[in-house]
């Protein structure tokens, strides 16, 4: 028997594509920040991955993350934002906008079952 990797095939690809387009809809990101801040946008194929310069906040940015599959919400913010109430409420309606999205990622994550179903 050999130990190389396996040859990559249809099957192969197409569960690497419905495994990166389950990561995508389990997770909702919102990230405001002032400032300075250097922001990357990449897109490949039909997802897109924001990541800022920093992995660390020094000031003026507030991250949340919800996690679908779990339910977890994480919110962090910077300690010069605390009282900045007009930044943190336009935090707070960007999060509520993204999180109307979940409606139709719970429909495609469906759809997607769905159609698994219907080839096995």
């Amino acid at each position: 028997m050999s130990n190389a990797e396996p040859e990559v095939d249809g099957a192969t690809s197409f569960i690497d594509t419905v495994k990166n387009k389950l990561n995508d809809l389990l997770e909702v990101k919102v990230v405001t920040a002032v400032g300075k801040v250097q922001v990357t946008i990449d897109t490949a194929n039909d997802s897109t991955t924001t990541s800022l310069g920093k992995t660390t906040l020094d000031g003026g940015s507030i991250v949340t993350v919800v996690k679908l599959l779990d339910g977890d919400v994480t919110t962090v913010l910077a300690p010069d934002l605390v009282d900045n109430l007009e930044v943190r409420a336009a935090h707070a309606a960007q999060v509520e906008a993204s999180l109307g999205v979940i409606p139709n990622h719970l429909k495609t994550l469906v759809e997607m079952a769905e159609q698994l179903r219907d080839i096995v």
